[in-house]
């Protein structure tokens, strides 16, 4: 066995004084880390809006896929209250139906960003 030699009070001291200083930083980080989230996301929304509004739907299409597929029951249980199975409708319409309503809200946004990317490609062209 090692010869150590013996923890004093001043070794438990500074380590408690290094506790306390890491404890400290992490208050402050639990504290300042949604601000700095929320400044992200929102310079981030406010550059890229229609890459935002398609992550925000394709987002929402994900939950609410896995939920419907936490909530399914199995195709051969079924109880003797529920209904008999429904024709399957298709789903196609009902997303082709959201993106036909997104498009005229989506379209300024795509004409703005499309501006300003050609007059930045002109502005490269002529340096």
């Amino acid at each position: 066995m090692e010869n150590r030699r013996r923890v004093t009070e001043e070794d438990l001291l500074h380590t408690e004084a290094m506790i306390a200083a890491s404890y400290n930083q992490l208050k402050q980080s639990v504290i300042e880390v949604p601000a700095k989230v929320y400044r992200e996301v929102n310079h981030a929304v406010h550059e890229h809006p229609v890459a935002s509004a398609a992550t925000a739907v394709v987002a929402g299409v994900v939950v609410f896929k896995i939920i419907e597929k936490m909530t399914s029951r199995p195709s051969g249980q079924q109880t003797k209250n529920t209904q008999p199975p429904r024709q399957n409708t298709s789903r196609q319409d009902l997303m082709h139906d959201v993106l036909l309503m997104m498009i005229p809200m989506v379209t300024p946004y795509i004409t703005t960003y499309l501006q300003k990317y050609i007059g930045s490609l002109e502005t490269r062209e002529r340096e």
